[in-house]
């Protein structure tokens, strides 16, 4: 089992990868990646000068995540079955 890094800091603020992100927004790095690449407004990743890493300034994901638009899904158990 991989050691679980510590975060980086840097001027921006703290800096995580995504499986950390989504380790402290307690969801799944799928549903981040399905997140990022569906929502144009997710926070731009930033990458180190010779790195090909992608970093995402953890106070800006977090209130990206915060404020984005809930849209849950239908009940269909309080639907009554289609009348055949």
């Amino acid at each position: 089992m991989p050691e679980k890094r510590e975060p980086e800091t840097s001027d921006e603020g703290e800096l995580v990868n995504l499986s950390q992100l989504a380790a402290e927004l307690g969801v799944t790095r799928q549903w981040l990646h399905a997140l990022r690449t569906k929502d144009p407004s997710f926070p731009a990743s930033r990458r180190r000068p010779g790195s090909t890493r992608e970093l995402w300034d953890l106070a800006e994901a977090r209130a990206y995540y915060k404020a984005r638009e809930l849209r849950p899904g239908e009940r269909t158990d309080l639907k009554a079955p289609p009348e055949q």
